[in-house]
C-alpha cells in the first residue's frame, strides 16, 4: 500500500482543520438563523458525520484503488444532503460541500477534482432545481468547485515537483558522497605510492598487495587474484582470503589509457553490485598507472641494473671472495702452529667459523646478483600447483610483501609444492589453505589441510617426500615443522631468517 508523501500529509491535515472550522461556523449560524428545528439538526449530524468520518479515514485509503473516487463521492453526497435540508445554494454549509472536490484533486489530480467537481456541481443544480430556484443563485457556488480544483491541482503540481527535486537531490548528494569517499580511498592509495617511491620501496608486489588488500576491505567475504603482464603471460602478484565455490567471479583489468598491465580476478558471494564495480576500477585505475610507470623503468634501467649487478657479483667473487678464503686458510695456518695452545687454538676455530660462513653468505649473495629476477613464490605455487585437477580445492593466500632472494626461492618452491601434493594425494581433505608472510629474507608459509591427518615420524619405505623436505629446509638455514592429528588435518609451516 503507497504512504502518502510528507506533503501530502501536511496539506491534508490543513484541509481538515479547514472542514472542522467550517462545520463550526455553518453550525452557528443554521442554529443562530433556524432555532434548531429538526431538519437542521439532522443536517448538523450528517455535516458533522461528513467531517469527522474524512478525518478518520486513514491516508493510505486514498491510495488503494478507486479509494480516492470512493470516499469523496460518499463525502459529495452526504454534503449535498446538509445542504437540501437547509436552503439549498444559501445553506451554512455549502462551505463543506468544497471537501471532496479538493480532496479528490489532492490525491487524483486535476482530473479527479474536475469530475467530482461536476458530480458536486450537478447535485447542487438538482437541489437548486427541485426548491423551484433559480440557477444563477447556485452558479457562485459552481464557479467556487472549479476555482478550488484548480487552485489545488496547482498546489500539488508544485509540491510534487518540489519533492521530486529534493529526492533527486538527495540521491544526487549520496551519490556525490560515495564519490568522495572513492576518492579519497583511491587519494590515500596515490599518498602510500608516494611514501612508497621516497622510501625506496616501490615494486609490484608491494603496490599489488595493498591495492588488493583496500578492494577486499571494502567487500567483506570475497577472495581475490592479481596479476600483472610479463614476458610469458599474467605473473600473480598477490592473491587474498578463500574463495567461495557459489561465489560471483568477476575479472577485471587493469589498465592505462593505452593498455592493458594486469588482471585481477575478484570472486565475491553476491554478484558485484555495479556501484562496487566502479569503485573496484577506480581503485585499479591508479595501480594499473603504478605498474606501467614501473614497467617502463624496468625497460629504461634494465639494462644498467642487470650490468652493475654482475660488476658487483664479479668483484665479490674475485675480490672479497679471495680474501676471505686467504683468511681461513691463515687462522687454519695459526691454530696448527699453536696446537698446545688450547685456548688460543679454540678461539681461532671460532673465528674460522665465522669465516665460512662469510664465505657462504658472499657465494648466496653473488648467487642472488647473478640471478635474473623471477616470478614471485605465489606464482610459482600457483603455477605449481594448477595442474592438480579435482578435489580437494587448493587456495593460495600468501602476503608476499617482497619475493624470497632468488637463491632461496627454488627450494622454499619445493617445500610448499610438496606439501601440498602430499595434502592432494593422500589426506582426503575437502580443502587445503596456503598462507603466509613474505619480505624478502625473512618469512614463513603454512599448508593446511582439514584431512584425515598422518605420524609425521612415520615415512614408509621408498618414500623421501618428508625427509628432502627437512633436508631442502636445513640447506636454506630454514625450520619446518608437521603439525598432525587424525581425523582433524595436518599443517606444514616453514620459517626462515629474521625479522
Amino acid at each position: 500500500m503507497t504512504v502518502s508523501a510528507p506533503w501530502e500529509r501536511r496539506v491534508h491535515f490543513s484541509i481538515e482543520v479547514g472542514q472542522f472550522i467550517a462545520l463550526v461556523v455553518a453550525v452557528v449560524v443554521d442554529l443562530v438563523s433556524t432555532g434548531g428545528h429538526s431538519e437542521s439538526l439532522f443536517a448538523m449530524g450528517v455535516a458533522t458525520i461528513y467531517v469527522l468520518g474524512s478525518a478518520a479515514v486513514p491516508e493510505e485509503w486514498y491510495h488503494i484503488r478507486f479509494g480516492a473516487e470512493a470516499i469523496t463521492l460518499m463525502g459529495a453526497f452526504l454534503t449535498v444532503v446538509a445542504i437540501t435540508l437547509t436552503g439549498g445554494p444559501s445553506s451554512p454549509y455549502l462551505l463543506l460541500s468544497m471537501g471532496p472536490p479538493i480532496f479528490a484533486t489532492l490525491y487524483g489530480g486535476i482530473r479527479s477534482g474536475l469530475m467530482t467537481a461536476l458530480l458536486s456541481a450537478g447535485l447542487l443544480a438538482l437541489v437548486t432545481l427541485s426548491q423551484d430556484l433559480e440557477l444563477v443563485d447556485a452558479a457562485p457556488a459552481m464557479a467556487l468547485y472549479l476555482v478550488f480544483v484548480l487552485l489545488v491541482g496547482v498546489i500539488r503540481k508544485l509540491l510534487e515537483d518540489i519533492h521530486q527535486q529534493a529526492a533527486d537531490l538527495a540521491v544526487e548528494k549520496e551519490s556525490a558522497t560515495q564519490r568522495l569517499e572513492n576518492l579519497q580511498e583511491i587519494h590515500e592509495i596515490l599518498v602510500r605510492l608516494s611514501q612508497d617511491v621516497s622510501a625506496g620501496r616501490l615494486n609490484a608486489v608491494e603496490v599489488g598487495a595493498e591495492t588488493l588488500d583496500t578492494i577486499l576491505t571494502r567487500l567483506p567475504g570475497s577472495a581475490g587474484k592479481l596479476a600483472i603482464e610479463g614476458d610469458n603471460g599474467l605473473v600473480v602478484l598477490a592473491a587474498r582470503g578463500v574463495p567461495d565455490p557459489d561465489g560471483q567471479v568477476n575479472q577485471i583489468p587493469i589498465k592505462t589509457a593505452d593498455s592493458a598491465v594486469g588482471m585481477m580476478e575478484l570472486v565475491t558471494p553476491q554478484p558485484l553490485a555495479e556501484e562496487d564495480h566502479a569503485a573496484v576500477e577506480a581503485y585499479l585505475r591508479p595501480l594499473g598507472i603504478a605498474f606501467a610507470n614501473l614497467q617502463l623503468l624496468q625497460d629504461i634501467a634494465g639494462s644498467a641494473v642487470a650490468e652493475e649487478r654482475l660488476r658487483l657479483a664479479r668483484e665479490m667473487h674475485d675480490d672479497i671472495g679471495p680474501s676471505l678464503a686467504s683468511l681461513g686458510l691463515s687462522l687454519d695456518l695459526a691454530a696448527m702452529q699453536n696446537a698446545k695452545d688450547i685456548e688460543l687454538v679454540s678461539d681461532l676455530k671460532v673465528l674460522r667459523s665465522n669465516v665460512t660462513k662469510l664465505v657462504e653468505d658472499v657465494r648466496a649473495k653473488v648467487a642472488d646478483l647473478r640471478s635474473t629476477p623471477g616470478p614471485t613464490l605465489t606464482a610459482r605455487v600457483l603455477q605449481a600447483t594448477s595442474g592438480f585437477n579435482g578435489r580437494p580445492v587448493i587456495v593460495v593466500d600468501i602476503d608476499e610483501r617482497r619475493p624470497p632472494r632468488p637463491a632461496l626461492i627454488a627450494d622454499l618452491t619445493s617445500i610448499v609444492t610438496e606439501a601440498v601434493r602430499n595434502a592432494h594425494k593422500h589426506s582426503s581433505a575437502s580443502s587445503i589453505l596456503v598462507s603466509g608472510r613474505i619480505h624478502r629474507d625473512w618469512g614463513n608459509c603454512r599448508v593446511e589441510d582439514d584431512g584425515v591427518g598422518f605420524d609425521p615420524e612415520y615415512e614408509p619405505d621408498g618414500h623421501f617426500g618428508l625427509l628432502g623436505m627437512r633436508e631442502r629446509a636445513d640447506k636454506l638455514g630454514a625450520t619446518i615443522d608437521f603439525v598432525s592429528n587424525e581425523g582433524v588435518g595436518t599443517t606444514v609451516t616453514i620459517e626462515w631468517g629474521n625479522r
